[in-house]
């Protein structure tokens, strides 16, 4: 008997493309760690813009996603702090919250210098991160202020609400910091210090 032309074909029996996407535990984890950190800067820039905001204190409000931003840094790794830095940095000048294009190259290369200067002389923990986060906080706003004033922006005077704004962050970031501690052991230690 012919065999017709048109007969039933089974499947194939490979999965497609999918299949060849093997993701291992470490990597979904460490995906994980990393959208749990851009989403805690997500959620500092919208408390930063609806809530904090509204309220100042002497003129002045925190600066809550650059704050977050070096506190992050500071937690991960040299390598990791450098990317980290440059990509946060540039969302953050995109997303129309930064006070300039100057705040790509200062939030990198500051988060890159406050992070080796830690790993070289200090040990990681609460006091070291947070001080330094302060530290470079301090160094940013300070930078931004001089370079408003370079460009006419704003007058001396009002230096105060700069320093106001880095005590005001400050004190926010104790807080912050149990919260990207936590995340940041999400897929394991890269480094035991």
């Amino acid at each position: 008997m012919l065999r017709k032309k048109h007969e039933f074909k089974p499947d194939r029996t490979d999965s497609g493309t999918l299949s060849k996407l093997y993701i291992t535990k470490k990597q979904r984890l460490s995906l994980l760690k990393w959208f749990l950190f851009g989403l805690g800067l997500l959620v500092l820039s919208l408390v930063q813009d609806v809530i904090m905001s509204r309220f100042t204190v002497l003129g002045s409000t925190t600066d809550l996603v650059c704050g977050g931003i070096f506190l992050i840094s500071l937690l991960i790794g040299v390598e990791s702090c450098a990317v980290f830095a440059l990509c946060a940095s540039t969302v953050y000048y995109f997303a129309g919250f930064s006070p300039g294009v100057h705040c790509i190259i200062l939030l990198t290369a500051l988060s890159i210098f406050l992070n080796i200067l830690r790993h070289s002389y200090l040990k990681k923990n609460f006091f070291s991160v947070t001080l330094c986060a302060v530290l470079g906080l301090m160094i940013y706003e300070l930078l931004c202020f001089f370079f408003a004033i370079f460009v006419a922006q704003t007058s001396l005077h009002r230096i105060g609400i700069a320093c106001m704004t880095c005590l005001l962050t400050g004190v926010a970031l104790p807080v912050l910091y149990p919260i990207f501690v936590s995340i940041g052991k999400i897929g394991g230690e890269t480094w035991k210090e």
